[in-house]
């Protein structure tokens, strides 16, 4: 008798996806009648499966990416009109039969990549004009696409099963146990550190460069992998690495046009994209998330409508073009008092970051609306905000999902700088007290850079945006300063949840992540405090069809229901 099929086994067992080149190059073209003996023979093939890894990375990849990494923060609360599932989620009432809890689709992607991985140097013994360095840059773009969806799975689900292998065909069984989180975390690393070198660092295709994993995406996800970790040191570095490419790239920038490079240094080190052209705020803005493929943008998903890719999960989360809220709304914290200058976290009304990512209506009502602009534009005089306008995304305009861009790896950066400086202790003297004070100096100014270019004061005094004197010296009220930079900075783009999850690893409780989530609850605030204190309940349940099928797979402890699951 045929076995069920775990929908692991279902995704490790999916048909292969690719897509064509050039901007078109997010096409579909499924290789479902192609015989596996006859088509790993050229180096063209490898590339056609390679980029149907990244389609793979669909709009249901990046609804996960959203659900996993915001709607559970303290930046949304759900809609009225938005499905029963949605709503629990946002409420931190997350069942092992929500809809949502389904993996499948990062498994889908991880035996993509272990295919290319696995196949590609047999290819290069068949195919005299597949180089060596060809070879080796196909494989370190697989690995960085494995190593992005195993990083999602463990950040959710903590130990997740973890296979490298791929799956060839129906006859071979992907029943496996779960890893610990922290085995898989060290395997990530290390193989993106034994391929780094070998990715390209710049593509002929421009929109590669963004929508690929070059050197500097892998850079960024290395960071992210090491902050998590707590090596400080490896994060600091991995970073100063991507800025020296960007200053790289900066300067080939000022030697062909240096009138329309939109770039600025920011305090001599820092090259971000200006908020302010011609005389307009919103341009970093515009360039990021309107345009896309930006100078800061280290790796994204690139959707284009006109090619047959869909992409609504911007219209049906936040707001869509006619104007209506989406499934999730800012939690009101985040939105209300702002033009009264008493918001609790832009704690200015001239934080461009609110008018890019924030929308009230007539009824004080406020919705998403980042991605949503394809531009913005606004005057800043003397301190007052002028002349705002905004233009809403057409319906089968392009669009990206930037999963890492510059000040993202920049606030990693401080952040690891200020747990450095904080592992130095307090009781320090001489030359360790500089260092740790010198380390602080250089988390502040990070998180001033950022936070001055939303602000436009690079071109308006004062230049300090935020008073450091304090924050230069302690390095506990400079983790907490980081973390809202960082809030703001990165608002509605599936980092938050994360972010929180990593402050508990790191305190080694979810003392203080239970008291900023808890801020958005108005019912049932005792009882989310008392599921919230187990660490476990930071993390998501496994899906209960899958644990009826794969016996090797144990429930979340958090999730763990009195009545008796049947196994066979």
């Amino acid at each position: 008798m045929k076995k069920i099929k775990s929908l692991l086994y279902i995704a490790l067992t999916g048909l292969v996806m690719t897509f064509t080149s050039c901007k078109d190059w997010l096409t579909l073209m499924p290789l479902n009648e192609v015989v596996l003996e006859n088509f790993w023979t050229e180096k063209a093939d490898v590339e056609s499966v390679l980029l149907g890894a990244y389609a793979a990375l669909d709009q249901n990849a990046v609804q996960k990416m959203l659900m996993f990494g915001e709607m559970r923060s303290d930046n949304i609360v759900a809609n009225t009109t938005a499905n029963n599932d949605i709503i629990q989620i946002t409420k931190d009432n997350i069942l092992e039969t929500n809809s949502n809890v389904n993996w499948s689709v990062f498994y889908s992607c991880i035996n993509i990549a272990n295919n290319v991985m696995h196949f590609a140097p047999q290819v290069a013994e068949k195919d005299p004009n597949y180089t060596d360095a060809e070879l080796k840059s196909h494989i370190a773009e697989a690995t960085a696409i494995r190593a992005l969806c195993y990083w999602y799975l463990i950040r959710a689900y903590k130990d997740v099963p973890y296979v490298t292998r791929p799956s060839i065909d129906d006859t071979e069984e992907f029943f496996v146990p779960a890893e610990k989180f922290e085995v898989i975390l060290e395997s990530l690393i290390a193989d993106l550190e034994e391929v780094k070198n070998f990715a390209v660092n710049k593509f002929v295709n421009e929109y590669a460069n963004t929508a690929r994993f070059t050197r500097v995406g892998i850079e960024a996800l290395l960071s992210d992998l090491y902050l998590w970790k707590g090596d400080w040191d490896n994060c600091i570095a991995a970073v100063d690495r991507i800025l020296e490419r960007k200053m790289f790239e900066y300067d080939e920038l000022m030697e062909d046009d240096p009138n329309a490079c939109t770039v600025e240094i920011f305090r001599n080190k820092y090259p971000l994209i200006t908020n302010v052209w011609q005389n307009e705020f919103g341009n970093a803005y515009n360039e990021i998330f309107g345009v896309g493929n930006s100078f800061e943008t280290l790796f994204e998903l690139s959707f284009s409508p006109s090619s047959g890719q869909s992409f609504n999960v911007v219209s049906s989360n936040y707001v869509n073009n006619e104007g209506t809220a989406g499934n999730l709304k800012p939690e009101p914290r985040v939105a209300s008092n702002f033009t009264q200058g008493t918001n609790t976290i832009f704690e200015s009304e001239y934080d461009g970051r609110f008018y890019e990512s924030i929308t009230e209506s007539s009824s004080a009502d406020y919705s998403i609306t980042k991605y949503v602009y394809s531009n913005i534009s606004y005057k800043l005089q003397t301190g007052q905000v002028q002349d705002l306008s905004r233009t809403e995304r057409g319906e089968n305009s392009d669009i990206t999902w930037v999963i890492y861009r510059l000040t993202d790896v920049l606030l990693m950066q401080a952040e690891a700088m200020t747990m450095k400086a904080m592992e130095m202790g307090s009781e320090i003297t001489g030359d360790t007290l500089a260092a740790r004070n010198s380390l602080l100096e250089n988390a502040f100014a990070i998180v001033q850079t950022v936070n001055s270019r939303a602000k436009g004061y690079n071109i308006f005094p004062p230049t300090d945006t935020i008073p450091g004197a304090s924050y230069r010296t302690n390095a506990k009220q400079m983790e907490e300063l980081v973390l809202k930079e960082r809030r703001r900075e990165l608002l509605f783009e599936g980092k938050r949840w994360f972010d929180l999850v990593r402050m508990a690893r790191r305190d080694g409780n979810t003392e203080r992540l239970s008291q900023l989530v808890l801020l958005k609850y108005t019912e049932n605030v005792s009882a989310v405090r008392i599921k919230l204190a187990d660490m476990n309940a930071i993390y998501w349940p496994i899906l209960k069809d899958e644990l009826k099928i794969n016996t090797l797979l144990k429930q979340n402890p958090a999730y763990e229901e009195d009545e008796f699951i049947e196994k066979n």
